[in-house]
């Protein structure tokens, strides 16, 4: 293709924006999530639908056949349908069949569709088309580059990233299912030996197995010294819509000091209606023994100073009959000290051993909490229970590997990604079987240490059974392995090849030539939306001791890197009495400069006429301003945007809050070396305004919330503005975005 001119792209064009959005919103429908969500934890990912569509839209030409696009989309009816449909059913009106097809990331590509885009894109480009996401995350874009079959590349700067990115785009390539076949016969092996050690420490129910034990965090009664729970709220079981309640009444021995529970359940019950008054909530207690108020300050004190307890008061458990609920029996608490004194026993060596993590927790935005309530290392995440099962099964991990070593293929890379998956099934055990994990009463389940983006404090947590129960580690073999089946069913392409992961800084891609890519298709991160190394340090300590010795280039530091991390993250910026107002201002500096460096090295990538495609979701004014500012400064000019609804209402980062729930597309080709400056006159004004309100009204029309109004038409705006390498005024003031 010639670099003297460029041809307007799709992407430049058209895009099927609300169709996408209604397939986003599919895609994410309650308890379907796509296969590379359920695989592993990664924060803030991008719907497949709407990745493919950055992509593809990217490479094609403007003229391209719309009618094609949309199949290769995975649209099973025409984007108008799909939209008339949708408008339909939000009516109230219940269409038989619903869509009449399935949702577009299960659908797999037709060959004359794939052929028309080939030779529309080698018309356009040559050849040798390479897609980059330099900061590839989870890794929905570079997935879906690889299954329409172009050469890809991923880079990231966080190594838990890279570890999943290799899981979910190149394994799924390169080994396909049978790879989770080997990884489940050896996981099976590997549970059968940790089950020999932690048996006795999880009693057998006779009634059903264990699918969780609910503790209640505890601290010295002010006035008593005795140990009181806070407990924000005793139920059990809490279904919505329904008029069934079971809750723990705790049964209080003022003069022992001591309290049981009974569980109660509304229908045999039914003189019993109310649930007991909750002992914890806005961060203070009441004591169970006096009925006095317990201060927060007081309640932190003592966590800090170890003093915090927690007490089993009721045991989850699945029977033939459904779930019902008991309290523990003086077994189950024998269990629990024994477990600890095991702990005690093989700790030291353990921790000489590398097998448990003793790293320390680093102040940050996210981790302030936790080193607030005394949770100052990682190993501290977990009940002494817990810690204890997670040891058990590192060290048999290790035990098993030179097993699998001996018997697989040793000459080939089998072994190790049968390794590299294994570590994954323990990651996702983690993840549901943490202090900082708890009970879900209105659905009856575990719910995950990263139900949301912190590290939120739960004054009651719940404890999987990693053995003798299919609710623990067998559930965690299941579910990861499941998934990655189901990826390996996404990835059936023919001209597909495996993503090539790299882990570095996006603002070096060193492994990457001047001019050789044709599109950059970025998700970057979102200014303080998420905290990535803060959040991802919670499984690289784990990572590093169950399959780092497979890249020891990326898991040779301490910690994730946080210092090159492209977050606003105020912690890593205040300094001694700096005011937090300041700290604020030179983390967003910080940000801007890594995001416009990033940029920087995209433009140093791209062929001249090749294209830069940006998925940006946020509703701050600072944020946008940072990204439209970088992506300026760096040398690029907006050519398109367009918003598309990628968020659920139902999500707990978008319920009731006046969030963005479209990720806006913006496309930007490298500005002329030639432009010139631009004058912030009534004209440009006028320009702006007229561009923006009409964006506005045609998103208004395709029925986008108000919030998201707003933002996709800041794109539209930044297309007359960054025309120019910079904007004044007729007196010589530069005019910032």
């Amino acid at each position: 293709m010639s670099n003297r001119k460029a041809p307007r792209l799709l992407i430049e064009e058209w895009l099927p924006a609300p169709a996408i959005g209604i397939e986003c919103t599919r895609e994410r429908s309650t308890g379907q999530q796509p296969p590379d969500k359920r695989l592993h934890v990664w924060w803030a990912r991008r719907p497949l639908t709407v990745s493919r569509a950055a992509v593809l839209a990217s490479l094609l030409p403007a003229d391209f056949p719309r009618d094609v696009f949309e199949r290769l989309l995975g649209f099973g009816i025409s984007g108008k349908e799909l939209v008339k449909r949708r408008q339909i059913m939000d009516k109230g009106v219940v269409l038989e069949g619903g869509f009449g097809c399935d949702r577009a990331f299960k659908r797999q590509f037709k060959p004359d569709d794939l052929k028309r885009a080939y030779a529309a894109v080698e018309q356009l480009w040559g050849k040798d088309v390479v897609v980059l996401d330099p900061m590839a995350g989870g890794g929905s874009i570079p997935l879906e580059s690889a299954r329409l079959g172009f050469r890809t590349l991923a880079n990231e700067l966080n190594p838990v990233a890279c570890t999943v990115l290799e899981a979910t785009t190149d394994y799924p390539f390169r080994f396909g299912k049978p790879l989770a076949e080997k990884a489940r016969h050896w996981a099976r092996i590997w549970l059968k030996a940790a089950e020999k050690r932690l048996n006795e420490f999880f009693p057998k129910k006779a009634n059903g197995l264990v699918h969780a034990y609910i503790f209640a965090r505890t601290v010295p009664c002010p006035d008593t010294q005795f140990p009181t729970p806070l407990v924000p709220d005793w139920h059990l079981l809490k279904p919505k819509g329904s008029s069934l309640r079971v809750w723990a009444q705790p049964v209080v021995d003022k003069k022992a000091g001591t309290w049981e529970t009974e569980i109660i359940d509304s229908k045999r019950q039914r003189g019993k209606k109310n649930s007991p008054a909750p002992t914890y909530s806005g961060g203070k207690g009441i004591s169970l023994f006096t009925g006095h108020q317990i201060p927060g300050e007081y309640i932190r004190a003592q966590a800090q100073a170890g003093r915090m307890g927690s007490e089993l008061y009721a045991i989850a458990i699945k029977t033939p009959n459904g779930l019902v609920f008991e309290p523990p029996t003086e077994s189950d608490r024998k269990a629990i000290k024994k477990a600890a004194n095991q702990l005690r026993k093989l700790r030291g060596d353990w921790e000489a051993a590398n097998i448990i993590p003793t790293e320390e927790i680093p102040k940050g935005d996210k981790t302030g909490e936790p080193l607030a309530r005394g949770i100052d290392h990682w190993a501290d995440m977990f009940s002494p229970r817990q810690l204890l099962g997670f040891g058990v099964l590192v060290e048999e991990l290790r035990n098993l590997r030179k097993k699998i070593l001996k018997t697989e293929n040793s000459g080939s890379e089998t072994p190790e990604a049968v390794i590299h998956l294994l570590s994954l099934v323990l990651d996702k055990m983690l993840n549901y079987n943490s202090a900082l994990a708890s009970w879900h009463a209105p659905r009856s389940v575990m719910r995950s240490v990263f139900d949301r983006h912190d590290f939120a404090f739960k004054s009651t947590f719940a404890e999987l059974a990693p053995c003798g129960s299919w609710v623990g580690f067998e559930w965690a073999i299941d579910n990861t392995l499941e998934s990655f089946e189901a990826l390996a069913g996404l990835a059936t392409n023919p001209q597909s090849s495996p993503v090539k992961v790299t882990l570095g800084s996006a603002t070096s891609l060193v492994d990457v030539a001047d001019k050789s890519t044709a599109a950059v298709v970025v998700d970057p991160p979102y200014s303080d939306n998420v905290q990535y190394s803060e959040l991802a340090d919670f499984f690289y300590v784990w990572l590093k001791r169950t399959q780092g010795h497979r890249r020891p280039e990326w898991f040779s530091s301490y910690l994730c890197d946080h210092s090159e991390e492209a977050v606003v993250n105020v912690s890593r910026h205040r300094n001694g009495e700096m005011q937090a107002a300041e700290a604020r201002k030179k983390a967003h500096q910080f940000y801007q400069k890594l995001m416009r460096d990033s940029f920087r090295e995209a433009r140093r990538v791209l062929r001249d006429v090749g294209v830069l495609t940006v998925m940006f979701t946020h509703k701050k004014q600072e944020a946008w301003e940072a990204l439209f500012t970088s992506l300026i400064e760096a040398g690029f000019t907006i050519t398109a945007t367009w918003p598309v609804k990628t968020e659920s209402e139902h999500s707990l980062h978008q319920a009731k809050k006046n969030a963005a729930q479209s990720t806006v597309i913006l496309v930007a080709r490298k500005r002329p070396e030639s432009a010139e400056t631009g004058w912030f006159d009534q004209e440009m004004k006028e320009e702006i305004h007229r561009v923006a309100r009409g964006a506005a009204a045609r998103l208004q029309a395709e029925g986008l919330n108000p919030v998201d109004q707003l933002v996709g038409s800041f794109g539209p705006a930044m297309e007359v503005y960054s025309r120019y390498k910079e904007v004044k005024t007729d007196t010589g003031e530069k005019i910032g975005v």
